[in-house]
């Protein structure tokens, strides 16, 4: 099994759910909300450089699915920081 696949099933997860699934193990939950950090991060720094950045463009960089990407438009725009 692929971790990133894995990672990158739980971002889709989560911005349809706002929730990690009770069935991911405690281990797997922690190393996915520090990745999803970095992404968010990551996220944070390209809406800098490029206010108008489209979801579809984040998703291409960041290698993300389009749910994805607007969870992570999401979480930027209710914490700018």
């Amino acid at each position: 099994m692929d971790p990133r696949s894995v990672c990158k099933g739980m971002v889709s997860a989560v911005g349809e759910r706002e929730s990690l699934p009770e069935e991911v193990p405690e281990d797997l939950k922690y190393l996915f909300e520090e990745w999803l950090d970095e992404l968010a991060e990551e996220a944070r720094r390209l809406l800098s450089e490029e206010p108008g950045l489209s979801a579809a463009e984040l998703a291409r960089r960041l290698h993300l699915s389009p749910e994805g990407a607007r969870y992570l438009l999401k979480r930027a725009k209710e914490d700018p920081r």
